[in-house]
C-alpha cells in the first residue's frame, strides 16, 4: 500500500523546515570557526606538518560546502528543476 502524496499544507512545512536548516548553517560555520581562528595566534599544534587550526578551517569549511549543496539540492526539489512532481 503506498502512501498518499503529500498535500500543500505538509508540503509546506517540509520547506520551512529545510529552510530553517539553510538558515542555521551560518550559525553553525561561526561557532565551529570562532576558537580555531582565535587559537591561531594561541600556539602552535601541528597536524602531519600543517598547523591544526588551518586543517580544522579547511574541514569545517568543506563540511560546511556540502552541507550547504545539500540542503540548496533539497530547497530546489524536483519540481522547482522540471523533474516532474516531488
Amino acid at each position: 500500500m503506498s502512501r498518499p502524496p503529500p498535500d500543500l499544507a505538509e508540503r509546506a512545512m517540509h520547506r520551512r523546515k529545510r529552510e530553517d536548516a539553510a538558515l542555521a548553517v551560518p550559525i553553525l560555520g561561526i561557532v565551529l570557526l570562532a576558537s580555531p581562528v582565535l587559537n591561531i595566534f594561541a600556539g602552535v599544534q601541528t597536524l602531519f606538518g600543517l598547523p591544526a587550526a588551518y586543517a580544522w578551517v579547511f574541514l569545517i569549511w568543506a563540511g560546511l560546502t556540502l552541507l550547504t549543496r545539500d540542503l540548496a539540492r533539497r530547497l530546489i526539489g524536483p519540481a522547482d528543476r522540471g523533474l516532474g512532481p516531488e
